[in-house]
């Protein structure tokens, strides 16, 4: 019961994080959209800085693969996990000030950074690419792809231009970073996995 409360109290602060912005909700609010007071609220969660970093405890468990990341498709994956996390805690990642309040998320994006080195490393290992031996430039391209998400997340949902990209259209985009160090059988399984992963070119 307690666990499952915790979930709760977890799941409806980001939705209103989300809606009203981190700084536009208040302990009361969270309790009142939960039904409970704020004593069983504080219960859980001392402050809201507490909840902060519990979402983004989650948030960090939900986008790392445990699986190998050995495929073409799996890397897919990860990548889209990653954009997920993004787009479900976009309060956070669209407010750079709330990085600071958030105890614990260098740690997450240094694991998450380790994370996608390993990916690509593996991805040389299977024979899909090639060209990575350096540990630097496998680095390079982690960050590149990081770095471009939160400029992806940083588009205004009220914003339309022809230059918004969809979630979709961004992960083909990233094919393009990797594409120079595909081998022949990394381009053959490129090949086989859809449309939805190439970019237009």
């Amino acid at each position: 019961m307690r666990q499952a409360l915790r979930g709760e109290i977890i799941e409806t602060a980001r939705r209103l994080f989300n809606e009203k912005g981190y700084n536009g909700v208040t302990m009361r609010n969270i309790s009142d959209a939960l039904d409970i007071s704020v004593g069983n609220l504080t219960y859980y969660f001392r402050k809201k800085q507490d909840i902060l970093r519990a979402i983004m405890e989650k948030n960090f468990q939900d986008t790392a693969m445990t699986e190998a990341v050995d495929s073409f498709a799996r890397f897919h994956e990860l990548l889209h996990r990653m954009l997920e996390s993004l787009a479900a805690n976009a309060f956070y990642f669209r407010d750079p000030l709330l990085y600071t309040m958030n105890e614990g998320g260098n740690r997450d994006v240094s694991a998450l950074y380790g994370i996608l080195v390993n990916a690509l490393s593996s991805l040389e290992e299977k024979g899909l690419l090639k060209g990575l031996e350096n540990e630097g430039k496998r680095g390079s391209i982690a960050r590149i792809l990081m770095l471009s998400h939160l400029a992806w997340i940083q588009q205004s949902p009220s914003f339309r231009s022809v230059n918004q990209l969809s979630e979709e259209e961004f992960l083909a985009d990233h094919w393009v970073i990797l594409e120079p160090y595909f081998t022949e059988k990394g381009r053959e399984e490129y090949e086989k996995l859809g449309e939805c992963y190439h970019a237009v070119t």
